[in-house]
């Protein structure tokens, strides 16, 4: 049956593939019902008085396609406050993206596009804040098509309480279809060989935003966007990947075309460096950095922790500029809380000791620990407080107290909070495979009991290692508040999620507690 619909929708759309923007299989998936808006409407990169609204035209011939928009207060569209019309060609694969400016602070919008007499679904955005008491952010990363449903996405859809979604990376991943005998594949990737080529990575993107879960949480909620490695190539860095070899071409080749069709897909503010890196403000509460940890300045990961290169000053996951940056930033901030959308673990993890042996993750901070030792030095000279740094990447869900030094007991004192200067907390994949797609639940926490001993990680207040879903970031001028929202399953469509795992940190307490 599958079979005979891919025929039926192949000669349907045959003529709409002229273009050879994407794999033929992608007709498979579209809804005739939203032509030629197949992939929806998105908004993204919210400030106080501009937000972006992005769709995409599905042309059946080479053109130059006109698009109107418009944007109001209200769902029925008649209090139009912006309107304009924007012209989209091949280029870009028939993208538009605009960006809404002389908006209202901490307003809801209601926007839409339009071709001839054609609209698009309405979208939902909100700008951001100039005072508020109260924000809340929905935190994601990791979303393997392959290895399970996008339920998370569409819970957080489902919420009318979020100011903006924040994306930490792994919005797509770059494998081919890779069987698992031990946990098959939910659903395959187009195409089914490793994306290498322009027309590769516009497919993967189009695939994903076909899902409809998460085409309902970019229509309903502004997404705040950067990059991890599998935009790319897995564990990838400024001048190469481990998941791209010598014979799958030039690597700035693949990844000028990576960083091309990602703006193309992201509602992201386009720039000309083609930088991720970026900071939103949301008024006196709160101050958003959002950080490139992997292509920008990123150097080659050291293969494990006894490398004598892993102390050397030169050796840099941001950059000096970067750095620099986010220095300053921090330091000048007013702002309540200091927010860092961050693709990988900041904190010092020790992954298992035995003796004086110690193994970290070498693909995260832990590869780079004098760059980090340097950011949180300059945190510590400058009495700087209520850090929150936001990490995706590792599959699983952490809470850290944010420390120097968390073995140090003259530093570090897990019952009082001295030492700490705010949180870090990792959101888990919205469905990528992890610890518990490897092992049984039982070896994973035995691992767990491991990791939280007091002599291992004493910083480390909180674990997961099995579970997929998000975190809810509550804040307030009182205290910041992450809660994990995990799910049942995602090897079906499953809105059954836990939201029991609950920890916050009080303003210049700095000391994460759980909340009952």
């Amino acid at each position: 049956m599958k079979l005979l619909w891919a025929i039926i929708f192949s000669a349907c759309f045959s003529s709409l593939t002229a273009q050879n923007f994407f794999d033929p299989q992608i007709t498979t998936l579209l809804n005739p019902a939203l032509k030629p808006f197949y992939f929806g409407v998105a908004s993204g990169d919210p400030q106080q008085s501009q937000v972006i609204i992005w769709t995409k035209v599905w042309s059946d011939a080479e053109q130059t396609i006109p698009v109107k928009w418009e944007i109001a207060t209200d769902t029925a569209m008649q209090n139009i406050v912006g309107r304009g019309e924007v012209k989209t060609t091949s280029a870009s694969a028939y993208t538009v993206k605009v960006l809404v400016k002389d908006l209202q602070p901490g307003t809801t919008y209601f926007y839409r596009f339009q071709t001839r007499t054609v609209y698009s679904p309405i979208g939902r955005t909100k700008t951001a804040p100039v005072q508020t008491r109260h924000l809340r952010f929905a935190v994601v990363s990791c979303c393997n098509y392959e290895h399970g449903y996008f339920n998370a996405y569409r819970l957080i859809a489902n919420r009318n309480d979020v100011d903006a979604v924040i994306h930490l990376g792994d919005y797509i991943y770059e494998y081919g279809n890779r069987p698992n005998k031990k946990h098959p594949n939910v659903r395959d990737h187009i195409p089914n060989h490793e994306i290498l080529n322009l027309n590769d990575y516009r497919t993967r993107y189009a695939q994903y935003r076909l899902d409809p879960d998460l085409q309902e949480a970019h229509r309903l909620h502004p997404f705040i966007t950067v990059w991890d490695d599998h935009e790319f190539a897995n564990d990838s860095y400024k001048e190469g990947a481990k998941n791209h070899q010598s014979d799958e071409g030039n690597w700035e080749e693949r990844k000028a075309i990576a960083k091309k069709a990602y703006f193309e897909w992201m509602p992201i503010t386009d720039n000309a460096e083609e930088s991720v890196v970026r900071k939103l403000n949301y008024g006196n509460l709160a101050e958003l950095y959002m950080l490139d940890t992997r292509i920008e300045e990123r150097c080659v990961q050291l293969i494990n922790v006894f490398d004598t290169l892993r102390s050397c000053t030169t050796r840099t996951i941001l950059g000096r500029k970067q750095t620099d940056w986010l220095i300053a930033g921090i330091d000048s901030s007013s702002a309540r809380w200091k927010l860092i959308g961050n693709q990988v673990v900041f904190s010092e993890l020790d992954a298992h000791s035995l003796g004086k042996s110690r193994a970290f993750n070498t693909d995260a901070w832990d590869g780079y620990p004098e760059e980090r030792k340097e950011i949180l030095d300059s945190f510590y000279r400058h009495d700087v407080k209520n850090v929150i740094i936001l990490t995706g990447d590792i599959h699983l869900s952490w809470a850290f107290d944010l420390v120097q030094e968390p073995k140090n007991k003259k530093r570090y004192n897990a019952k009082t909070g001295q030492g700490v200067i705010g949180a870090e907390f990792v959101t888990p994949s919205v469905s990528s495979n992890g610890i518990g797609e490897k092992f049984p639940r039982g070896f994973a926490n035995l691992v767990g009991l491991v990791l939280k001993r007091k002599t291992t990680n004493p910083h480390l207040r909180f674990q997961n290692l099995v579970d997929h879903g998000f975190v809810m970031l509550d804040l307030n001028e009182d205290r910041v508040n992450a809660t994990w929202h995990l799910l049942n399953t995602v090897r079906k469509r499953d809105l059954k999620a836990s939201s029991k795992d609950s920890w916050s940190t009080k303003y210049n307490a700095n000391k994460l507690v759980k909340e009952k």
